[in-house]
Parts: structure tokens; sequence; C-alpha cells
């Protein structure tokens, strides 16, 4: 690829700060309300924080430790344990990137109906199924094309946010933010709870804000210079951790709690109660839509990204591999892009909140499998390259949040994307069938446990004992 055609820092950050900064962050006062009192969620965000943290640490190793694997997530892991744990890594990342894709269009489009009054689900339908292959045209383009408009996008969704936390902070009330009995009852429910219970709740949110810190490394292979995707990764954290910090603090301390949880858009909500008022809530919530579409353009390309680098690792079939002449990954992104297509049926459910919390449940939960992997391979290479006290630590740590976010999330979500993982295994086992290759044992032993998670998981959804 020409060198005018590579990503450079700026663009590198941008698409880093574009992906974690979406509806993640717009709805989170909303979604974190109803799980946690505004204290325990500040203790959230600094163990949710410095959990990321220490996972972009990890990227940031491992792209300069191992600069040599171009597209980060998935051969990270290939790397460190094979090619069946490679390609689940690869498969999870590219499961979580196209659910929560179609997460970002529920939001949108719940976002549209506060902006124009309830549409027809039908038309909800129509419209997001227009603005995805419209996406899909820009793609196309190529890489460097849709990163442009990516950035262009991150610019304009940062603004609405600033001014929530510039003009929210002036009507800030300590009292509403102090909730009385905090520890011990949900102030948004009434319902008794404990600080551990909160900050467990919290977790899954959190992470979904964060989804994304490994952007850059994904697109390594895209990048002017391995040196630079740490570096992009690093101030990429920064800036987001800060303005989620800011954001979810003044929210809370501007509208009650129940009143936040029963809110279609809380961040409009608390713009319309300073002196901007109405015009200040039309902002944000046209900034909540601009940062959404933002979001869809970088991951739809990261989605396609994952299956097309695989493919050329052989880990996937080959079928993935087919460029255009811009570069662009075809049938990735067709597939991606067709299976978003079915998923946006949810459109036709009357709960729009239901449905978006549940499908960002699950994309959070399939790619916290690829996130322990990279974890787990930099723990390998911080021993095998006797990496100082610091690395080994930071990378274990990164192992442990991992570990616990999939538990704070819940059973429910990992057994459901255990399904999915299932699925995956048909597409592998073609992959090697392509190669002329034996499945190892070890493979057949990893296959089978998938198979049969599976599908208790199915008969426990079929009887009723686990509900999404």
């Amino acid at each position: 690829m020409e060198k005018e055609k590579k990503l450079g820092l700026s663009l590198l950050v941008a698409l880093g700060v574009g992906s974690m900064i979406g509806g993640g962050i717009f709805n989170s006062p909303t979604d974190l309300i109803g799980k946690a009192n505004p204290q325990s969620v500040l203790i959230a965000w600094a163990v949710g924080g410095l959990g990321v943290a220490f996972l972009a640490l990890v990227f940031q190793m491992l792209a300069n430790r191992r600069p040599e694997l171009t597209g980060g997530i998935f051969t990270y892991a290939k790397e460190g344990f094979g090619e069946f744990i490679g390609f689940n890594s690869a498969w999870g990342y590219w499961l979580s990137a196209w659910l929560g894709n179609v997460a970002f269009f529920i939001l949108i489009f719940k976002t549209f109906n506060s902006l124009v009054g309830d549409m027809s689900p039908i038309i909800s339908f129509i419209l997001a199924s227009a603005l995805l292959w419209g996406i899909h045209y820009i793609q196309m383009s190529g890489i460097k094309s849709a990163g442009i408009i990516n950035a262009v996008a991150t610019v304009a969704k940062i603004i609405p946010l600033l001014m929530v936390v510039v003009f929210g902070l002036a009507i800030f009330k300590f009292g509403t933010f102090n909730v009385s009995n905090w520890k011990t009852a949900l102030a948004a429910t009434g319902d008794s709870t404990t600080v551990f219970a909160q900050v467990k709740g919290a977790m899954g949110t959190i992470l979904w804000c964060f989804i994304g810190i490994e952007a850059a490394t994904v697109l390594s292979e895209r990048a002017k210079s391995q040196k630079i995707v740490g570096t992009a990764t690093i101030i990429s954290l920064i800036v987001t951790l800060i303005l989620y910090a800011l954001v979810s603090t003044t929210a809370m301390g501007v509208i009650s709690a129940k009143a936040l949880a029963g809110s279609a858009t809380p961040l409009a909500d608390v713009l319309a109660s300073t002196v901007i008022g109405s015009v200040g809530a039309l902002i944000v919530k046209v900034g909540l839509i601009v940062s959404l579409v933002g979001c869809l353009i970088s991951w739809i390309m990261l989605a396609a990204e994952i299956p097309y680098v695989a493919a050329k690792g052989g880990t996937m079939p080959k079928w993935f591999m087919k460029q255009n002449n811009n570069g662009a990954t075809v049938n990735s992104l067709l597939l991606t892009d067709g299976l978003t297509q079915i998923f946006l049926l949810s459109l036709l459910l009357p709960a729009l909140q239901t449905a978006y919390n549940s499908v960002f449940l699950i994309s959070t939960t399939c790619i916290l499998i690829p996130y322990l992997l990279s974890s787990l391979y930099a723990v390998k290479v911080s021993l095998a390259d006797g990496l100082g006290l610091k690395d080994k630590v930071v990378s274990i740590l990164a192992c442990i949040y991992s570990l616990y976010v999939i538990y704070a999330v819940g059973i429910k979500y990992l057994g459901t994307a255990v399904i999915l993982y299932a699925i995956g295994i048909f597409v592998y086992l073609k992959a090697r069938k392509e190669k002329n290759e034996v499945v190892s044992l070890n493979e057949k032993i990893g296959m089978a446990a998938i198979m049969i998670g599976a599908i208790l998981m199915i008969i426990l959804l079929a009887i009723g004992k686990i509900q999404l």
C-alpha cells in the first residue's frame, strides 16, 4: 500500500476516540443509574477506567514488543496460543463489532424518535437499512476515505459532550448527586443493594463505553509506522476517560436518579435544564446521531478488517481476502453488513431501550474473550522477553480485569456468546480444509467444550431457565 494511503498518528487517535465515544457515553447515565447510585458510579468509573488502562498498556506493550504482528488483537492470540485460539479471538471480535453496530442503530432511532415523534417501526427499519448500505458504499471507497470522515465526525460529537460538562456544571447540585443510603438502596428503584453489587452491575456499561481501545492495533497494518500505534492507543484512552468521568458525574448532579432512569436521552435532558434549554437538548440529540454514525463508520471498517487479516494468515477461509481497487475488503464487508441487516429487525421491537441493553451486553461479552487472550499473551511475552516487574504486573491485572467483567456481565450473556462462538467452528473447519491441515486433538477438545456449552445454553433458553 502506498505511503500516502497509510494512517498517521492523528487519524489513528481520531479512530480510537471515535470508536470509543459513541452511544455508550451518551446513554450511560440512564444505563448506570438503574444499577448503581452516583457515589458508586464514581467507584465503578475508577475501577473500570483502571482496568481499561491496563488493557491499553497491554496493547501498547505488544505493539512495541511485537510490531511484526500486524492485525493486533487477532494475531496476538494466534501467536501465543495457536490457530484455533487465534481464530476464536478474531471471530469474537468480529461478532462484537457488528453486534455493537446493531446496538448503535437501535440507539440512533431511539434518539431520532425523540426528535420527530415516534415513527413506525417499519419506517425506522427502512431508514436504518438505507443508512447501513450508504456507509457500506463509503467503506468500499477505501480505508483512508472512511478514516477522514470518521475524524470529522469525532470532532463534531465531542462538542455537545463538552457543552454538557460546561453548562451542566453551572447548575450541578451536590444534594442531587449525594443520594442518601447510597450503600444499601438504589435511589432509582428503591431496591436493596450493596456497593459491590452496584459496581459489578455497572461494569458491562463502563466497558461498553471503552470498547474501541484496541482500534489502533487492529488497523496497525494500515499505520504509517508501528511505533505510533501504542502512542495512539494511550492518547485515545486519556481523552475518553477524562471526558467520560466529567459527563456522567455532571448528569447525575443535575437530574435526580429516578428521572434519569426513565430518560430516553439523558444528556439532552441535562442541557434542557440549563440556560440554553431546548436548543441545547436539540444539539445533544443531533450530536448523538452524528456520534453514532461516526462509530458505525469506524466499526464497520474494523469488523471487516479482522476476517480479512485472519484470512491472510490462513485462519479464516480465503473468501474473506477479496479486495477491490481501493483496498476495501469486499466479501468481509458484504457479510458483515448482511448480518447487520438481518439483526436490524430488532428495530421492529417496541421496547428499544431493552433491545439496546441486551445487544450491547452480548457485544461486550463477545469482545471480552479476545481482550482476555491478548492479556494472557502479554503475560507470556513479558516472561519470555524478560521484561520488568511493571509489564508483568500490568499484564496480569489486565487478565484479572477481563475475567472480572465477564463475571460481572453475567452467565446469560456469556452463554449467548458461547452459542455464537460455536457457529464459528464450522467457519474454522472450512479454513483448515482449504489448507489441507488436520485438526489437532487439543483443537477437537476445545471445539467439543464450546459445542457442549452452546447446547446447554440453548436448552436453558428453550425451557425458560435463562431469559435475555
